[in-house]
């Protein structure tokens, strides 16, 4: 097992390399200057003085202006011959396997790879190691490695308690996650340090290739101490573990003061972005029969709601929800359903959703939205159709064909303050690849809903859902000013989203109201 700690500057790197660390990962800035090039190549040489690793890391999504700019950057990196580059962007994954492929190539922890079917198709992408960002039990990273050899890279402690791959808070509130989510510098250091060694001590059984430490969590002389303990952890034999660990636990009850976090920076101030207070829907909308789908709450809701909406209705794919629909699965045509998978489907729940989806497939119900790409990956090998939500992070054109590639149709839109800001993507990009929500209340950020949350910030609230919790904005994302422009640049279909509304139930919103049919002229 590695030791890789992600540092943000030379003496970091230098202090790392001190504490016996096998390789560094240094994150890209989002602009970087010229100078700090010749900066991390001077890092890089050092590192490669010691026969360590070097890494860099690029887990940011690309929109479609910044492209160019990314293109060369992928040149100044490719000039650099890093032992891997840690990457995020669709788009940027298969640019690099055109352009240069003897780069290697590992998948970031906000891809969202957590099950089976997701590694598989890290794999299929070119990935040769993939980063677990996400709170995954033993359980499910022991099934989880019987069946892919891919090399993984856990991150202890992980820099969020949720699923790095299914945060919208940058995008849509433009404040940082930790701003919304429970920063770990919050909780005290000799405690998730302590949680981190529990966890190694799991993954030392699992066959997980590396650990991937912060070097801001435990700057200075602290980090050797922690990588100290660390090492002590995975080099002790699995009957000697329990006594090493019991050892690691007085040390941090009599010395935890010295494991010190950098001081916590003053964050910006909170201003999500409300929308309207209220929005309520106006009945002059009219839109034309097939644009506006229906997202019901639950089967029951569906059931309800289908008898007097003859368009097509979308709901969760759930246990329950797939328990009340099959007794009752003749009186729907499979065009009018449409199943949403969750969005973290763990390797232990797998095989319901693997036998749900062959099930729908045969009685002809083969259109799906799913929200990650193991999702993805698990609907496309049931022969479904699927319609890629926000959190797969197709922002430019390049990400759009690979995801095309991969038996993506149509992606939802990103999130934007204006529709204006579609404008340059839908005029780069081919017609008919997009849909769009019409009203939700969108999930920002998902989180175990064991995990210790803070109080939501000003405008969010969250809310309880299943095993998970929610992060949501108090008032909905509401299109209807654009929902007649949307359609006209081949935006379809668009939801109208009832979970989380509190419209009422069973019934369709006016907003959703489709207009008539055009009839026919005879011929």
């Amino acid at each position: 097992m590695e030791l890789i700690v992600q540092v943000q500057n030379g003496a970091a790197a230098t202090a790392a390399l001190e504490a016996g660390a096998a390789g560094v990962a240094v994150r890209l800035p989002r602009e970087p200057a010229p100078a700090w090039w010749s900066e991390a190549g001077a890092w890089q040489s050092a590192v490669r003085q010691q026969h360590r690793k070097f890494y860099l890391v690029w887990d940011r999504l690309v929109r479609e202006a910044e492209l160019p700019g990314a293109l060369k950057m992928l040149e100044a990196i490719a000039r650099m011959t890093p032992d891997a580059l840690v990457l995020r962007d669709l788009g940027l994954t298969r640019e690099v396997r055109l352009r240069f492929p003897q780069l290697p190539l590992h998948a970031a922890g906000n891809w969202g790879f957590q099950n089976s079917p997701g590694l598989r198709l890290a794999e299929t992408l070119g990935f040769s190691g993939v980063v677990l960002e996400a709170p995954l039990s033993l359980k499910d990273l022991a099934l989880l490695r019987r069946q892919s050899s891919m090399p993984l890279t856990a991150v202890l402690p992980p820099f969020c308690q949720g699923y790095a791959g299914l945060c919208l808070v940058e995008e849509h509130l433009g404040m940082e996650c930790s701003q919304c989510c429970r920063p770990l510098e919050q909780e005290a250091p000799a405690a998730v340090l302590m949680a981190a060694l529990e966890m190694l001590s799991g993954l030392c059984q699992m066959g997980v290739e590396a650990v991937q430490v912060r070097g801001d969590f435990f700057p200075g002389d602290s980090l050797k101490r922690a990588l100290g303990l660390y090492q002590a952890v995975w080099e002790a034999s699995p009957s000697a573990r329990p006594r090493v660990l019991a050892a690691a636990r007085e040390v941090l009850a009599a010395f935890g003061d010295r494991f010190k976090t950098v001081a916590e920076k003053e964050p910006p101030p909170k201003t999500p972005w409300r929308g309207p207070s209220a929005p309520q829907p106006q009945p002059g909308l009219v839109l034309g029969r097939g644009l506006v789908w229906l997202e019901a709450r639950g089967y029951v809701e569906a059931a309800a709601l289908a008898r007097e909406w003859r368009d097509p209705i979308l709901i969760r794919l759930t246990p329950e929800n797939y328990a009340a629909f099959l007794p009752e699965h003749r009186r729907w045509s499979p065009r009018r359903l449409i199943w949403r998978l969750p969005p973290a489907i763990q390797e232990s729940a797998l095989s319901f959703y693997q036998k749900a989806l062959e099930t729908l497939r045969q009685g002809g119900y083969n259109r799906f939205v799913a929200g990650d790409w193991g999702a993805v990956a698990l609907a496309r090998a049931a022969g479904g159709e699927v319609y890629g939500d926000q959190t797969l992070g197709v922002r430019n054109t390049l990400a759009l064909e690979a995801a095309r590639q991969l038996g993506v149709a149509r992606v939802c839109l990103p999130p934007a303050r204006r529709p204006e800001d579609w404008r340059p993507w839908l005029t780069a990009a081919p017609r008919g690849r997009f849909w769009s929500y019409l009203y939700h209340f969108p999930d920002l950020a998902v989180c175990p809903r064991a995990a210790a949350l803070p109080p939501a910030a000003p405008g969010l609230r969250w809310v309880a859902d299943g095993e998970q919790s929610c992060l949501c904005k108090e008032s909905p994302e509401h299109l209807e000013k654009a929902a007649e422009w949307l359609p006209r640049q081949g935006v379809a279909p668009l939801v109208v989203a009832l979970p989380r509304s509190g419209l009422p139930w069973g019934k369709a919103p006016a907003l959703a109201a489709p207009g008539p049919r055009r009839s026919r002229p005879r011929k």
